[in-house]
């Protein structure tokens, strides 16, 4: 079995800079927080779960294979919570220009499951780019923080990629591999 997802990269150097420092600003905190590691930055499509290896190769062939994308822009703005500022569980950097474009391709994702035999769950698409996990605790600062953040403009990167993604966790966090990419022109 294969811990997959379908997702597009965040790996502008310019744009991990600016998201280093924010965290390492959230690291003042006193929060226990697992950090993203910025080399795997990404805004997840659509998590997949644990599927077979045939899995894999029908999702490769029918679905990365034919996948037909322009390359866009997104801008990131604002920085912000998972359920919500006052209790964050999940901290993320938003996604503003390039939205629309992200959820149609999710769309067209989703229906090529669906056409080869994947059963999915609805829920809606907010697309966001993680950056922190709170495993416990809480702090007037952070919510102050989010607060005052939620307008920090991050900047653009260009989206050229959809990829298939393996997700082997650790205790020291994920190593996520490709498996397949589909190029945008």
């Amino acid at each position: 079995m294969v811990r997959a997802f379908i997702a597009v990269d965040a790996n502008d150097t310019n744009i991990i800079g600016k998201i280093e420092n924010i965290i390492d600003y959230l690291k003042s905190f006193n929060i226990k927080m697992k950090f993203v590691e910025t080399d795997n930055l990404h805004i997840t499509l659509r998590f997949l779960g644990e599927i077979s290896e045939s899995d894999v190769e029908i999702i490769k062939e029918n679905i990365i294979n034919k996948l037909k994308c322009n390359s866009f822009n997104i801008d990131l703005k604002g920085v912000g919570a998972f359920p919500s500022p006052e209790n964050p569980r999940v901290i993320w950097v938003g996604i503003v220009n390039g939205f629309e474009m992200l959820k149609s391709i999710k769309k067209e994702i989703d229906e090529m499951l669906i056409k080869n035999g994947f059963k999915i769950n609805y829920e809606e698409f907010i697309p966001h780019l993680t950056i922190a996990r709170i495993k416990f605790g809480k702090s007037n600062s952070l919510s102050k923080f989010l607060n005052e953040y939620k307008d920090i403009d991050i900047g653009s990167i260009n989206i050229n990629s959809i990829k298939l993604k393996k997700s082997t966790l650790t205790k020291n966090g994920p190593i996520y591999n490709n498996l397949a990419e589909a190029l945008c022109k």
